[in-house]
């Protein structure tokens, strides 16, 4: 069940037969080894002359029993909050209005509690797009006390800034082929 429906992350359920590219991501990741919080950024356009709606699945990672808590989504393009529905333990769905030609901003943030010694994001259903994304970035912010000591995709740079670690990635057409894993 769970791989079905994490194969929905962000599939568009086209109205008119038109569909929106989710192009780009942007998401930051602080891990204090209790708790993940995930602050993210999503890039939605409509390429074509009509407009787009379309229910989005957004997933959340099911292990452990971990909850899910203090979702946030919020439509930038538009400046204010969007509201969702929880699809139980396995994410939240709302809905995405793109004018013809547009694009649309999204802000999506929650936090995961933690029971083992590693934190997941899921990536992997980008595949059901059926195209890579055209530019994806991560960061993760741990203080300098936690130690990271494997990661699913190793990080482009990482610096030591005020007590804090911070690992980054930089991807240019990026389909995944695994989540995002920090053990630690």
């Amino acid at each position: 069940m769970r791989k079905i429906v994490c194969l929905l992350f962000f599939v568009c359920l086209p109205t008119f037969g038109q569909r929106a590219d989710f192009f780009r991501e942007d998401v930051t990741f602080r891990l204090d080894g209790f708790f993940l919080n995930v602050e993210g950024y999503y890039w939605f356009l409509n390429h074509s002359s009509k407009p787009v709606h379309s229910n989005i699945f957004y997933p959340f990672p099911n292990y452990s029993g971990e909850k899910i808590d203090s979702i946030r989504l919020y439509n930038l393009s538009a400046g204010r909050e969007t509201e969702f529905k929880r699809e139980s333990k396995y994410g939240i769905s709302f809905d995405l209005s793109i004018a013809s030609f547009d694009t649309v901003l999204f802000q999506v943030g929650y936090r995961q509690e933690l029971k083992g010694d590693s934190a997941v994001y899921i990536l992997k259903t980008t595949q059901g797009w059926g195209q890579p994304i055209d530019r994806a970035e991560f960061r993760l912010v741990v203080p300098d006390s936690l130690i990271v000591k494997k990661f699913s995709y190793p990080p482009d740079k990482s610096y030591l800034i005020e007590k804090k670690k911070i690992y980054i990635w930089k991807m240019k057409d990026f389909m995944p082929v695994r989540d995002m894993v920090y053990y630690f």
